[in-house]
């Protein structure tokens, strides 16, 4: 028998006797079935789905078998449903577009960085045949976040897009298979392509094999990228990224760089306190940028902290005093 909502439940409760109980009758008669049904229609979706659960549940206990989760919609599309969209939607698909971008800058990302500093350590402190293994199954890892990058951007533009049509007064017939096809076709395209077009290219993964080189390779330059992926048959052979040697030192102090500030017009970094004097510690005075051949003008109005860079800086000096210190026993052993 269908049992009453709580809001029901409360307002019957808060309802104050009347004369039309009877005094002989009982305490709380039951309510009327036609006053508490539910349409099928109006059930919650979260009971909807418990129920979906609860069907799979008793099926794989029959089966013995893991059954295939169903595939859940996650995008915020059908909430227009599959009328013709007009002008007059397009702030809501920007909306949603901007949903992605959002997921993939602000939450996304942060994996990077993480996945850098595993990189480095594996490289740092294991070696030989297990130090080649393990600096495999990072790169794997690495290679996923950025095959899920390309999905949200691939959600992203599409619906941007979507967007751009709208605002030039197109009218968008059948947007959810517009939509779903628009990002299929996209990551089909990219599921063919080699892992040279995938990432040689790719900053993130620039980032990452630095960070591993700088290690197993001090102050050597790290070759391009390319040599660093293994070449497939549509490859070409003019994408070249690499022979950066990562330098840690400030210009202005030539020490390690500490509390670094970077310089958001030419991507120079500086301690901050070396800078700060450099530019009498104020935000209006530009001075051309100290960096070695280096003309562009700079201000404190445009630099940034860089707290990434100020951890890196920390571990290539602990690296440094490390390799010293090897250097110092051995000569001692001789």
């Amino acid at each position: 028998m269908p049992v009453a909502s709580s809001s029901r439940t409360s307002r019957r409760q808060r309802r104050a006797p009347s004369s039309d109980i009877e005094e002989d009758g009982p305490s709380q008669a039951p309510p009327p079935q036609e006053d508490i049904e539910m349409d099928e229609d109006e059930e919650p979706r979260r009971a909807k789905k418990e129920k979906k659960k609860e069907k799979k549940r008793k099926q794989q206990d029959s089966d013995g078998e893991d059954v295939p989760e169903e595939e859940v919609e996650d995008v915020p599309i059908p909430e227009l449903g599959d009328q013709p969209l007009d002008r007059s939607q397009a702030p809501k698909v920007h909306g949603m577009s901007s949903d992605w971008g959002l997921l993939r800058d602000k939450v996304h990302s942060v994996g990077y960085g993480f996945i850098r500093e595993v990189a480095s350590s594996v490289a740092e402190f294991t070696e030989g045949e297990k130090g080649e293994k393990a600096l495999s199954q990072v790169d794997a890892l690495m290679r996923e976040l950025l095959d899920t990058e390309f999905e949200l951007t691939a959600h992203e533009k599409v619906l941007e897009d979507v967007h751009q049509k709208l605002v030039k007064n197109e009218k968008i017939e059948g947007i959810t298979d517009v939509y779903q096809k628009g990002v299929e076709e996209m990551l089909e395209a990219y599921k063919h392509n080699t892992a040279r077009q995938k990432y040689a290219k790719s900053d993130q993964y620039q980032k990452f094999h630095q960070a591993i080189y700088e290690v197993q390779h001090p102050d050597a330059a790290m070759p391009p990228l390319t040599d660093l992926i293994a070449k497939g048959n549509d490859d070409d052979d003019d994408v070249q990224i690499g022979g950066v040697t990562q330098d840690y030192k400030c210009p202005l102090t030539l020490t390690i760089l500490v509390e670094p500030l970077t310089s958001k017009l030419c991507g120079h970094s500086y301690s901050a306190a070396a800078i700060k004097e450099y530019l009498n510690n104020s935000r209006n005075i530009q001075r051309e940028c100290p960096a070695t051949g280096c003309k562009k003008q700079i201000s404190l109005g445009i630099m940034e902290s860089n707290k990434d860079l100020a951890k890196r800086a920390k571990e290539a000096e602990r690296r440094e005093r490390a390799r010293e210190e090897d250097s110092g026993d051995e000569e001692v052993i001789e």
